[in-house]
């Protein structure tokens, strides 16, 4: 038996069990023993799963979808049960699609309302609507009845004269008898009065037990993700040294919790062949509460009604272009916090700038955000990011020009001191010197072994080639050395610290006597200190290369031109004055939702790297996405201010 379980997300997972389990079910159905049923997973509230247990123990699975189109033709006392116990379910919160009749019609919400003559409007609650098949049906009818209607044994989806064949039907016999035995069953549910109630009791034991199990697999599974351990091992069998953290974890769970031993003791016993420890089972947990959170992403996003973009690409393991999109919002109920939200990982294949526009655009689309209302965009330096005319920023533009590109300010700030420690020819030098030094002593063994004998408290470092500030750490250790100790192996002096820095190491240089060549040329010799050969040539070629660089590299176009009145104290105070507080407070909005930095984007791909390993570089695209969005959450990556 294939059985097919659908998402809203759009997730679709298969389960299959053998043809032995579907003669257990008939047969338990057919003797009229009601068993003990299961409950769903608590993430898809638009599923529900139920268990029946004959007197041996065997258990098998049925999967009740809220879509009356998926039921049975011929539904049991248990599937029966079940639905009437979860009630209609009526969809309004989607864009109902138009049929092919001319002109086009389509269903409508106002359809589950019956408006009187005197104008009262009464729910329809027993009119349920089926999305997979574009029609609607009568709940008791179809449950109850013997389906000899339309609205119940067809797919009714005539939207033309809608309402007089839905009053046409409310008012027939056999719905009538019907809505008394579906409202006849729900109170005697509720009260506990069915003739079965000794059976139901055990049902809902069964139940709270398979509730129990869940919640305790989706706290294992959310433990090892957080802490990014591999759940899998090489086998998928208890009790075996390699089977995995996860079934450890279960192991080790029963034998201090009762509701896992139990579950344990049904499955070594083969009384339960349905135990949602699965490699499947898994990936379905990962992937509904990834869903789940960039659901409340979405909601929080639409609240808040501006957001911008924060956009990165790296290569993982597996050679694939790996897209991380954050977004950064401003909540202002009840205080003011900013939040930078991981949104996913994206795998592109064309990472030029229409290429990454296309996917940005398809990827707010489809979890209904609109482009229109993005009001910052950051990106790191690069040239299909941040080009004048074919790069993203330039694109987003175009589409809104209230997107306003802000340059990473840490990428940008790493650039500038990094032109301007290549301004001078004695900073050049100096770092050249201290990479030599550790390529020396790190290409031997025997080296590294003389350098730790002599020299107790230094630890050489390479050089970084792209993250400037951590050559910080390599000049410190040649520094404290050279100072405690001149006469050491290295003695290399540090030009960023004062006492023991390059500036007093600097021998005074007596320059050169001019050759005269005529009667007027002067005769005088100069002599330069060392602090007057540090300024002339570190310092100034330093520091006027700083200053044109920051003026270059942080011009941000735009933002003064649109906010210019929150930059001057005068202003702000006549616009208080004048009344208009909430004129000043969108706009400092605005500005609070311009991003700072891509440093969200670059933590998420620290958390690629420990997922993502070379003994999991198969994973899945949407269980590396559920994973690092658990890990995002867990260790508190979203950065939140508040003020």
């Amino acid at each position: 038996l294939t059985m097919k379980r659908t998402y809203p997300s759009g997730t679709t997972l298969i389960d299959e069990k053998d043809n032995e389990e579907e003669e257990d079910m008939e047969e338990t159905t057919s003797s009229g023993t009601m068993a003990s049923t299961s409950t769903q997973i608590a993430s898809p509230p638009h599923l529900s799963t139920g268990d029946i247990s004959t007197a041996q123990g065997t258990t098998s699975t049925f999967i009740i979808d809220d879509d009356p189109a998926q039921w049975p033709k011929v539904l049991t006392d248990s599937e029966r049960c079940q639905i009437v116990r979860k009630g209609t379910v009526q969809i309004t919160d989607i864009q109902f699609p138009q049929n092919s009749e001319n002109p086009p019609r389509r269903f409508t919400k106002e359809n589950y309302r019956r408006t009187m003559k005197n104008g009262e409007k009464i729910l329809r609650s027993w009119l349920v609507y089926s999305m997979s098949t574009d029609s609607v049906f009568c709940f008791p009818c179809t449950v109850f009845g013997k389906r000899d209607n339309a609205l119940s044994k067809l797919w009714f989806h005539k939207w033309k004269n809608l309402t007089y064949h839905l009053k046409e039907h409310e008012y027939s016999k056999g719905h009538c008898d019907n809505m008394r035995n579906w409202h006849e069953l729900q109170r005697r549910l509720q009260n506990k009065t069915t003739i079965d109630q000794r059976q139901q009791a055990l049902m809902q034991i069964e139940i709270e037990h398979w509730k129990a199990v869940i919640r305790r697999v989706i706290a294992i599974i959310c433990h090892l993700a957080e802490r990014n351990q591999a759940l899998r091992g090489t086998t998928s069998e208890l009790y075996d040294p390699h089977n995995g953290n996860f079934l450890a974890q279960v192991e080790l769970m029963a034998k201090f919790d009762p509701v896992m031993n139990e579950h344990i003791r049904r499955i070594q016993n083969q009384e339960a062949k349905v135990h949602y420890l699965s490699g499947t089972i898994q990936n379905e947990i990962i992937a509904l509460i990834g869903n789940k959170v960039l659901e409340e992403i979405v909601r929080r996003a639409q609240r808040a009604k501006y957001y911008s973009v924060i956009m990165d690409c790296t290569p993982d393991i597996s050679h694939k272009e790996q897209l991380s999109v954050v977004l950064r919002l401003v909540n202002c109920d009840p205080s003011v916090s900013i939040a930078e939200h991981f949104f996913g990982f994206i795998d592109v294949e064309d990472t030029s700038g229409k290429g990454l526009t296309e996917v940005l655009l398809d990827h707010l689309q489809k979890h209904n955000l609109s482009i229109s209302d993005c009001r910052g965009q950051s990106y790191d330096n690069g040239s299909n990011m941040m080009g004048q005319k074919q790069g993203v920023q330039a694109r987003i533009l175009q589409l809104n020009n209230k997107a306003l590109c802000i340059p990473c300010s840490s990428h940008t700030l790493n650039l500038v001191v990094a032109d301007a420690a290549k301004s001078s020819v004695l900073s050049t030098s100096f770092f050249g010197v201290l990479q030599r030094l550790y390529n020396l002593f790190s290409s031997s063994v025997q080296r590294w072994a003389v350098l730790r004998k002599h020299v107790k408290q230094l630890t050489l470092k390479p050089l970084s080639a792209t993250r400037w500030e951590a050559r910080i750490d390599s000049v410190e250790g040649g520094a404290n050395q050279f100072t405690r100790d001149p006469g050491s192996i290295v003695c290399s002096p540090d030009i960023w610290y004062g006492e023991g820095g390059l500036r007093d190491h600097v021998s005074a240089k007596k320059q050169r006597k001019k050759k005269r060549q005529f009667q007027y040329e002067g005769t005088e010799e100069t002599q330069s200190t060392p602090d007057e050969t540090f300024r002339r040539d570190f310092f100034l070629p330093f520091s006027d290369t700083a200053l044109r660089s920051l003026g270059d590299r942080f011009q941000v176009e735009g933002v003064y031109d649109l906010y210019d009145f929150l930059f001057s104290k005068d202003n702000m105070k006549q616009t208080i004055k004048n009344g208009k507080r909430r004129s000043t407070l969108l706009p400092c909005v605005y500005i609070l939702t311009l991003p700072v930095s891509v440093a969200s984007g670059e933590r998420s791909f620290s958390a690629l790297k420990l997922i993502k390993t070379y003994m999991r570089s198969t994973m899945g695209q949407e269980r590396l996405t559920g994973l690092d969005i658990v890990v995002a959450f867990a260790e508190a990556k979203v950065r939140k201010q508040k003020f």
